[in-house]
């Protein structure tokens, strides 16, 4: 009796979550449904945005090293190719100063081995055995004085080739301490960071002291002189928009900020971010009024008859939108 009792329970929980699901289902919308106002004259596209810098440029350490002095700070607005931050370069002074110092030393250790006085010595008991060869070939020299012309000339080889292999092996080592004082004057005269735009410095977390590696992140420069102002796009509005189209800007700022302009770029590309294709409308900004990740409205108003004029810039196959102009 009890097992039945459940059972019915069970049942009756079923059909209530079937039921509430369902509502659910019907209740939610497509998010075209959501962006797409119809007025009785008139379309609306609503849509979310956020202001973006239009240039920004990452503080990047171009050498790994220690920091030694930091000549910018959070807010301060700095130009482009200005120093803004230094690095200890008294390692990199001792480095090269030491590569001299082994290059001087090993050039005073090639002028110390004499090889012309061997070398014509080398090039005289080459000729002697050469020439007793030939008369011991047609009888005119003895077996003794052959061997003693091989010996002289093996000597005098042996002599010869020692010094030419340590001349080589100096010649050698030269040649990569003046491609290691190459690389440490290179990287000493790196050894700053510049400004890669002009704009406001944000997001500093370098520190006296520091040691950083090569292309490591330690802030951003933003310029805000112009901000960019991104706005998702449901898929299927993309052929309700079109670049210089007007639009209304809520910013939700306090006072709040109301701004007129123009679609400037469409990216028919869904975007990580937003999830979804972006609108951008750039925007002067020169009172910086307007500031990163502030949150904006954008409202566009469509009438049917530009409605039916855009559509005409697209076509739509195997129910994907297309721009005609596309290959």
């Amino acid at each position: 009796m009890d097992l039945v009792k459940k059972m019915k329970k069970f049942v009756d929980y079923s059909f209530i979550l079937f039921f509430v699901i369902l509502f659910l289902t019907s209740c939610a919308r497509p998010l075209e449904d959501e962006q797409l106002k119809e007025g009785a004259d008139e379309i609306k596209i609503e849509l979310e945005g956020m202001v973006f810098p239009k240039v920004e440029a990452n503080i990047i350490a171009p050498v790994a090293g220690e920091l030694s002095n930091i000549l910018i700070k959070n807010g301060m607005l700095v130009k482009k190719d200005s120093e803004i931050i230094k690095y200890n370069r008294n390692p990199l002074q001792i480095k090269i100063n030491k590569i001299k110092a082994q290059i001087s030393q090993k050039k005073i250790e090639s002028k110390g081995i004499k090889v012309s006085q061997n070398n014509t010595i080398l090039n005289n008991n080459k000729e002697i055995l050469k020439n007793i060869t030939y008369l011991y070939n047609v009888g005119a020299a003895s077996l003794s004085e052959l061997l003693e012309a091989q010996n002289n000339y093996a000597s005098s080889m042996e002599q010869y080739g020692n010094k030419h292999t340590q001349i080589s092996f100096i010649n050698s080592e030269l040649k990569l301490l003046e491609f290691d004082l190459e690389e440490a004057k290179n990287i000493y005269k790196k050894a700053v960071i510049k400004a890669g735009t002009e704009g406001f410095v944000t997001k500093l977390i370098a520190h006296k002291g520091q040691v950083i590696g090569e292309n490591e992140k330690v802030g951003k420069i933003i310029n805000i002189n112009k901000v960019i102002v991104k706005a998702g796009l449901a898929s299927g509005l993309l052929s309700y928009v079109k670049i210089g189209q007007d639009v209304n800007i809520k910013f939700l700022t306090t006072p709040r900020i109301d701004i007129k302009s123009q679609i400037s770029r469409i990216i028919p590309v869904v975007d990580p971010q937003f999830g979804r294709m972006i609108i951008e409308i750039e925007l002067d900004n020169k009172d910086f009024k307007l500031q990163p990740d502030i949150k904006a409205l954008v409202s566009i108003s469509i009438t049917k008859k530009e409605q039916n004029s855009i559509k005409k810039d697209f076509e739509i196959k195997d129910k994907k939108i297309k721009i005609k102009s596309d290959n």
